[in-house]
This record gives C-alpha cells, sequence and structure tokens, in this order.
C-alpha cells in the first residue's frame, strides 16, 4: 500500500489535494509506504498562525496542480 488519496490516486509532496472544502498543500508523508494513510497539509490560503496538520489521506481529494495556478490567479496571488 502507499499514500492514496479517496479516489485511490497516489499522492506525492508538493501535491495539492482538497480536505473538507480547503485547498492544501502536501508537505510530507508520514509513516512507512506500506502503511501510507498519514499526510501533513498546509492551507494554501494561509495567514501568520496557519499551521501544518496531519490528515488521513483517505479523506482528502488530489487537484491538478494547472487548476490550481489558475484558482491563484484568479484570486490575485
Amino acid at each position: 500500500m502507499s499514500w492514496v488519496d479517496m479516489l485511490e490516486r497516489p499522492l506525492a509532496k508538493d501535491d495539492y489535494v482538497v480536505y473538507y472544502s480547503n485547498i492544501y498543500q502536501v508537505i510530507d508523508l508520514l509513516g512507512p509506504a506500506h502503511i501510507g494513510t498519514m499526510a501533513r497539509i498546509l492551507l494554501i490560503d494561509k495567514h501568520k498562525t496557519t499551521k501544518s496538520v496531519k490528515k488521513n489521506t483517505h479523506e482528502m481529494c488530489r487537484i491538478d496542480k494547472e487548476d490550481v495556478l489558475i484558482w491563484k490567479l484568479k484570486r490575485g496571488y
């Protein structure tokens, strides 16, 4: 088993994911690859006090990097 999202697509460091209506970037994949169910993620739309959190990868869905780029451009990043 490796790190996969809710649609069984592989996750890697620096991928973008949706988790409960927010967009996050995968900072780190936690645990050994044969277990691979946790990831450390950080909000894209962050503030000074935003911290990374550990979440189960089966509760998130990967987003294409091109789609995140368009979203950032529309929001004025």
